[in-house]
């Protein structure tokens, strides 16, 4: 599948811009991940806020897998799709990628196993019907304010497949309480 031509004209800038930093040493220039952040909104037709919202939560994966052990992981991955990138009609594609995905994803579940976004995310993911995680969207963040919803949600909802309004209603009142 091709790039359109607003892509590849995006792409051959992108080409210029990074050249520019190559030579500048890399001074201020995007990352991998930014880049795939950006290659997403452009793709979604997405608003400038919402590309940084994505590349703001990259950083903190970033930060997150070099806690964790996975920031070759992270790299792999990101090296990866900032190269595979594809725009399919308004779906971003990574062809050739599924497997450095698959190794962060692993990477990160591994640190994430004694934490509340891990415990809730395997919880979910048990849940009859729970759909399987987007492979065109970024891995999501697991920060302060995401660890404190994820704790509230928990606490909040015993059975996680079968939220009761009440127990949802407590979560929301818990999460406003988070960092952040």
């Amino acid at each position: 599948m091709r790039k359109d031509g607003s892509c590849r004209a995006r792409a051959a800038v992108l080409a210029l811009l990074l050249g520019l930093c190559a030579g500048l040493g890399g001074a201020g220039c995007a990352s991998n991940a930014d880049a795939v952040c950006a290659d997403i909104g452009y793709c979604r037709n997405q608003s400038d806020d919402a590309i940084k919202v994505c590349q703001a939560g990259e950083k903190q994966v970033a930060a997150e897998a070099a806690a964790s052990g996975c920031a070759s992981a992270y790299a792999a991955y990101f090296s990866c799709a900032d190269d595979k990138y594809q725009c399919n009609g308004n779906k971003p594609a990574f062809p050739g990628c599924e497997g450095a995905r698959a190794s962060l994803d692993a990477c990160l579940a591994k640190g994430r196993a004694q934490n509340a976004c891990g415990r809730l995310a395997a919880g979910v993911a048990q849940c009859p019907g729970a759909p399987p995680p987007d492979p065109s969207a970024p891995p999501a963040p697991c920060g302060a304010t995401e660890l404190c919803a994820a704790a509230c949600y928990l606490a909040a909802v015993p059975v996680l497949c079968a939220p009761q309004a009440v127990e949802l209603a407590a979560a929301s009142r818990c999460t406003q309480q988070c960092p952040f």
